[in-house]
């Protein structure tokens, strides 16, 4: 595979895997496609990248995959559905608004996103399409909207849109758009809302049909004259305009230099930030770490890995496998739990001159009358939105005591960190095969160059995502007691995989935990790489990771000094210590005294 070949797979697999992150959805099916892009049932068609011209396409790629995922987070078919008529432009209408919506709220959640598709509307604006716009009423709602519901400025090249959009309401423009951001997270009002106007308008009656019919005319004419002359052509335009919107000559003119302005997409992008490719920034710098063949990695949900009823089973042997541990560790769970209520909740500022009578100091005050009231004060604490993920070790090294343990203390601390309002996620890496899967087969197949890079299947498991209440997820964790599940370790991609689960979070402060029994291995690629290939690979990300101090790092290990990986590291020998080491950590990182 040629290095160009590897930086479009690392970013398609990165894009992937952030898509199915932000629409919430492990089972979103992602295809590229060379034009067309759009969203089929659970599969995502986006357009396929081109090294030509990748850096500068960059930024657009990443805001196209954005606006599709918000769509399968945030957006109700059914709800949407209803609203919908015979009247085709109305429809469209609708359609782009609803995209808007969801942009919208995706943008104020996360502000990366918002950048990107901003930067998306304005090269848009500015290049416009290689196909001539059959309807610039539909363009103009949405490019507005975008800029009133988002609160951007898109620039100069949208104000004959805005014009548009203007003459149509008239002095209905501004209230019109207070409500639909006033309904923004009610998707139903929000289109009730649009419809009415619509119908207002007189998108509704039969004149509004004729239109259509008429712009269904002109669009055939336009194709049985594509070969004429460009002032021809601007011409077409121009009546097709007059005919939809009732504008004036000067701004179909504008518009159609809109559409006609240079296609060169270099400047608009500068020197984009490579997010989605933070995978890739890391593996540069390992002194060319490679993948032979992401196609066969996964990310899985753990109940898509076993059988419903065998996964019930699974997490009942779980429930009887009670260690001589587990009262400690629940009596130490109640502990931080109380701590990190009490942090969240409560406050006092002593020695105060008002406030609240210190009941604490009246015996003083009864044995000496000279001593003065003491009053105490209530203070609001920012308690810091706080995302725990805990990331386990799932090589077959751990099978038996060990990944039970660590299956029981995961189930515990999920529970413990629920009661306090802070979100988790219990996440696991294994291989899907041992000694290589279909990766090997096709670097045989390809007659074994040298130097493959990493040389098996990856398999990344979710057993608990962090907005995934801890009952529902309560069953996944008797996967871990599967036989068959626990295979070889690559622990260098795996945190860089839950690194990037967690960079999309919302949360204020990010901590990932990490539990290992040993150091990377994986027989297929040790055995055609150097013998440090892995161990170097994980020293490089755990630098990338605790250099950037955006997420705090903390690393277990069971009976396996990881000292000499992780700054913040914690080696036990016994498993039994485990949950009362992962819940001391935790103790010690919300600075919780004893």
């Amino acid at each position: 595979m040629s290095k160009n070949s590897e930086i479009i797979e690392d970013f398609k697999k990165s894009l992937s895997a952030t898509i199915k992150s932000i629409g919430k959805k492990d089972n979103i099916e992602i295809n590229f496609v060379k034009e067309n892009p759009s969203i089929i049932g659970n599969t995502i068609n986006l357009t396929e990248p081109k090294i030509e011209n990748f850096k500068n396409n960059l930024e657009y790629l990443r805001a196209e995959a954005d606006s599709f995922a918000l769509e399968f987070r945030l957006h109700s078919k059914d709800i949407h559905q209803n609203f919908l008529n015979q009247d085709e432009l109305s429809n469209e209408i609708i359609n782009v608004l609803e995209q808007v919506r969801v942009e919208a709220i995706g943008g104020n959640e996360f502000k990366g996103i918002q950048k990107n598709l901003k930067n998306k509307y304005i090269r848009d604006l500015k290049i416009g399409n290689t196909k001539k716009d059959q309807n610039l009423l539909i363009k103009a709602f949405k490019n507005v909207a975008f800029e009133e519901i988002v609160g951007v400025d898109l620039g100069e090249s949208n104000s004959t849109f805005k014009n548009i959009v203007k003459e149509k309401f008239k002095k209905d423009y501004s209230n019109f758009f207070k409500d639909l951001k006033k309904y923004l997270h009610d998707q139903e009002k929000y289109t009730s809302t649009i419809v009415e106007k619509l119908d207002e308008l007189g998108f509704f009656n039969n004149s509004v049909s004729n239109t259509q019919n008429d712009d269904i005319d002109q669009n055939e004419e336009d194709q049985d004259n594509e070969n004429e002359n460009n002032n021809e052509q601007k011409n077409d335009e121009q009546t097709e305009s007059n005919i939809e919107m009732q504008t004036s000559e000067t701004t179909v003119e504008q518009l159609v230099s809109l559409e006609e302005e240079d296609d060169d997409m270099g400047d608009e992008s500068g020197d984009t930030e490579l997010d989605y490719l933070s995978d890739k920034k890391i593996l540069e710098s390992l002194d060319n770490y490679k993948v032979y063949d992401y196609n066969f990695d996964e990310i899985i949900n753990a109940e898509e890995l076993c059988d419903i009823k065998e996964l019930e089973k699974l997490r009942r042997n779980l429930d009887q496998q009670v260690f001589s541990f587990q009262p400690l560790i629940v009596k130490i769970a109640n502990r931080l739990q109380r701590k990190l209520l009490a942090q969240q909740n409560r406050h006092w500022d002593f020695n105060m001159e008002e406030g609240f009578l210190d009941t604490s100091r009246l015996a003083k005050i009864i044995a000496n009358p000279n001593n003065k009231l003491s009053y105490k004060i209530e203070k609001e604490v920012e308690f810091k939105d706080t995302i725990v993920s805990l990331l386990i070790d799932n090589s077959g090294s751990m099978r038996g005591r060990p990944i039970t343990v660590a299956a029981l203390c995961s189930d515990i601390l999920a529970k413990t960190l629920e009661r306090c309002l802070i979100k988790s996620e219990i996440l696991g890496f294994t291989t899907k095969a041992w000694k290589g899967g279909n990766s090997r087969e096709k670097w045989i197949k390809n007659g074994k160059p040298s130097n493959p890079g990493r040389l098996n299947d990856l398999r990344h498991i979710i057993y608990k995502s962090a907005d995934s209440p801890w009952r529902r997820s309560k069953k996944n964790l008797g996967l871990l007691l599967k036989e068959g599940i626990l295979k070889e370790n690559v622990d260098g991609e795996a945190l860089s995989w839950a690194y990037n689960r967690l960079s999309l979070r919302k949360e204020k402060r990010k901590i990932l935990i990490v539990i290992s029994d040993g150091a990377p291995v994986d027989d297929s690629t040790l055995s055609v790489n150097p013998g440090n290939y892995l161990e170097k690979n994980l020293r490089d990300i755990i630098g990338e990771i605790e250099k950037k101090s955006e997420i705090e790092l903390i690393a277990i290990g069971i009976g396996h000094d990881v000292s000499r990986y992780y700054s913040k590291a914690v080696t036990i020998m016994d498993v039994d210590q485990l949950g009362e080491v992962l819940l001391n950590q935790l103790s010690t990182t919300f600075h919780l005294d004893n």
